[in-house]
């Protein structure tokens, strides 16, 4: 049989219910009768209907002793929907109802219950409760103490409330909200919201880490105080605030940032504002810093219009310079003189003392120049040794003025330089053309100038002339810098391709890309006429890129045609560091184009040279794909032990070492020992200058792969090469095995 349900009647405190029996008693004399029937009737509809209220109440309801432990007297029904126990069995046990507790609360419900019995405050927990099934309750209890007239406790009533789905719903929330902010931590842009206030409601930690701070650190902080530099806060907080209330918002800014260590940076923010019922809550800001982007622009530009090793203007830019003079000229009728500056044997300390002495003597001379002429003046780098200066806005003096500016020019290069530890007196000759006296306009103010400097030349070193109203020279005959880039911009440089052969079939294995000029006055010319000069006008850099460029269109090519040959060309000395590398191979299409097929061939004399930045080059060539050729190998001075550890695939015996064979017999010994020297380093071989039938048969007795040679197939144009690459299975696409690929700018 189980217990009796207590009435809420049973559960007030003893003195309470003695007080009314009492107070019935005194009024009618008796606790019996029709009249305390009544009030009993009356008390049991009252209860009846306060039960019904509080047991449909969708909370559990309690009275409790106020003692200690917190003794239920009473609990509504609903306890069994919240935790599987009946009312009952609560007040049959008192640890019954910290069994239900979650062990990990238990403790802590105590405790707050002890400290609400010793201060005679409030209850007021949430904690876990978990059901007979054994699913866990997330609930919140809070009691209230009932006092007699003297403030004296009497006992509690509270309520127990199931908040679970509250707290899943927050725990889904807050999941969600966990993965929004690693999207928001992983994305590769700053995210921001500013609030209408100013301050920053949002921002990851991208964006943290942009303006230098901890994440998190930056939350609740004015946007415009914290993250912009002082000069601009206060403007850009005024205009914040008044597009915001006209809810007129740029969608692109370009704002300058700050960090925390007092830098700044350059962010570019694409901007949405934040609505809520239509008004402007705040802005939604994603920026990507741009520094770096805008400094390389920048660069780029300087570059375009200035010249990498002296900082001068370039020639480009000059060109610029001299229209608009020319036009400003025209309109208020002053004059314009050019003079052409060409610095006196040049080439033989270039070719005396090396590259970088004579990058070394034109950036002194640069700056020589530089210093001896007026802010609005323009001194230019033609290119290689050769300087142009511009005057603009001269008068009637002209001719004269610029005589003695080219005076005071000579007599600045004429001090002495120090170079490679010795010292060297360098002078220079100046052409002078004058605008509207000599020529009308830039072209023929170039023409003229060039001719004076020539004529100066004639005269002896460190002279000034100027142009007499006739050319010296013709007018095809420019000065050799000016032709080869009217070569490089008029396109009349193009590539031929030479024959390797493998001996024993003789069929192809592959091309070597040779570069040749079909100059207008003296016809197609080999590399060696003109590569020469090319590096005395600073062009090889360009040259390079030119034939890469070439090169890769070739590839393109004969891809189209479902050909795909073992093809390379050769990269000089100066592009033998990584910047010029990754240049040369950004011409080469590396990023869409594969380079298994194709090789570089370098100089012997330039891949065993110390230095770093050859090795590194080296290694960012391999990187990306290309095989290395050794060129001209025996005709340098060769370090055996250095040549065993460079990464080379191919080794290219020059045509110096083929000469006689096999007719001298010493000529014939010394060939056959360096392709035992190169058996023994186990290099894969390539014998250029082949020439004869007789030298064939003895390559092919010394195991000889291929070879090259006048004899094998002279340089063609590509359409003339194409039926051997078909005829050749090391020409389709996806034949197997290594290949030879050595490439050469010069024959």
């Amino acid at each position: 049989m189980s217990p009796p349900q207590p009435s809420l009647k049973s559960v007030l405190a003893p003195e309470v219910a003695d007080a009314i029996r009492g107070a019935l008693a005194d009024a009618h004399g008796s606790t019996s009768g029709p009249a305390w029937q009544m009030v009993v009737d009356t008390m049991r509809e009252a209860e009846v209907r306060y039960r019904v209220l509080i047991e449909n109440v969708p909370v559990v309801i309690y009275v409790a002793a106020f003692d200690e432990t917190h003794t239920l007297r009473y609990v509504s029904p609903r306890i069994q929907d919240l935790v599987g126990r009946t009312p009952a069995e609560l007040l049959a046990d008192d640890e019954e109802w910290y069994r239900s507790i979650h062990p990990d609360d238990v403790e802590r419900v105590r405790a707050a219950e002890r400290v609400s019995y010793e201060t005679a405050r409030e209850f007021d927990c949430e904690y876990r409760m978990i059901h007979r099934d054994g699913h866990v309750v997330f609930v919140w209890e809070h009691d209230a103490i009932v006092r007699d007239d003297t403030g004296r406790p009497l006992f509690s009533q509270g309520l127990v409330m199931d908040v679970t789905p509250v707290r899943t719903a927050e725990a889904a929330l807050r999941v969600e909200r966990d993965r929004a902010q690693r999207y928001l931590d992983v994305a590769g842009v700053t995210l921001l919201l500013i609030g209408m206030d100013g301050r920053i409601a949002m921002l990851n930690r991208t964006g943290h880490a942009l303006f230098g701070h901890d994440d998190g650190a930056l939350i609740g902080a004015d946007y415009f105080d914290a993250c912009l530099p002082e000069d601009s806060r206060e403007r850009l907080r005024e205009a914040f605030m008044r597009r915001m209330q006209a809810d007129d918002i740029d969608p692109e800014a370009e704002i300058e940032i700050l960090r925390r260590d007092g830098s700044t940076r350059t962010v570019i923010w694409r901007t949405n504002v934040m609505r809520e019922d239509g008004r402007p809550t705040g802005l939604l800001c994603s920026g990507t810093d741009i520094t770096e982007r805008l400094a390389a622009e920048r660069q780029i530009a300087h570059l375009a219009y200035h010249d990498s090793l002296t900082g001068l203007p370039n020639r480009a830019m000059l060109r610029q310079h001299l229209d608009v003079a020319l036009a400003r000229g025209r309109r208020s009728g002053t004059s314009v003189a050019l003079l052409y500056l060409d610095l006196d044997d040049f080439k033989l300390v270039n070719d005396g003392l090396g590259h970088a002495a004579g990058d070394e003597l034109l950036a002194t001379m640069a700056g020589r120049l530089r210093a001896r002429l007026r802010q609005e003046d323009l001194v230019a780098r033609e290119g290689g040794d050769e300087f142009l200066v511009l005057l603009a806005d001269l008068g009637a003096d002209a001719r004269e003025r610029a005589l003695a500016v080219g005076e005071t020019l000579t007599e600045a290069l004429r001090e002495t330089v120090q170079l490679a530890g010795a010292e060297f007196e360098i002078s220079g000759s100046v052409g002078v053309s004058i605008f509207p006296r000599d020529a009308s306009d830039a072209e023929g103010l170039l023409a003229h100038a060039d001719s004076a400097m020539y004529e100066a030349k004639g005269a002896g070193r460190g002279q000034v002339r100027a142009f007499h109203g006739r050319r010296h020279r013709d007018p095809d005959r420019l000065s050799m810098s000016r032709r080869l880039r009217r070569a490089l911009e008029e396109d009349e440089l193009v590539l031929h391709w030479q024959p390797i052969v493998v001996l024993e079939t003789g069929l192809l294995k592959g091309a070597e890309a040779l570069v040749r000029w079909q100059d207008p006055q003296r016809g197609l010319l080999p590399a060696g006429a003109f590569v020469g000069d090319m590096e005395a006008a600073g062009l090889l850099d360009t040259l390079d890129e030119w034939v890469a460029r070439a090169f890769a269109a070739q590839r393109r090519a004969w891809q189209a045609e479902g050909l795909d040959p073992h093809v390379g060309f050769n990269l000089g000395p100066r592009s033998l560091n990584p910047g010029r590398v990754g240049r040369i191979l950004e011409c080469l299409g590396a990023e869409d184009m594969r380079l298994e097929r194709v090789t570089i061939e370098i100089s012997e004399s330039e891949v065993l040279r110390e230095g770093g930045l050859v090795g590194d080059a080296l290694r960012r060539l391999r990187e990306s794909g290309v095989a290395l050729a050794l060129d001209d190998f025996g005709v340098a001075y060769s370090s055996l032990s250095r040549l065993r550890d460079v990464p080379a695939d191919w080794i290219k015996v020059d045509k110096a070492f083929l000469r006689g064979v096999p007719d001298d017999p010493a000529a014939t010994a010394l060939l056959d020992a360096i392709l035992q020297l190169l058996g023994a380093l186990e290099a894969r071989t390539i014998v250029e200058g082949v020439e004869s039938e007789a030298q064939v048969r003895h390559l092919l007795d010394r195991g000889c792969e291929a070879a090259q040679g006048f004899h094998l197939g002279r340089p063609m144009p590509a359409h003339a090469l194409e039926p051997l690459l078909r005829a050749s299975p090391d020409s389709l696409p996806g034949a197997a095995g290594q290949s030879a690929r050595g490439v050469s700018a010069a024959p």
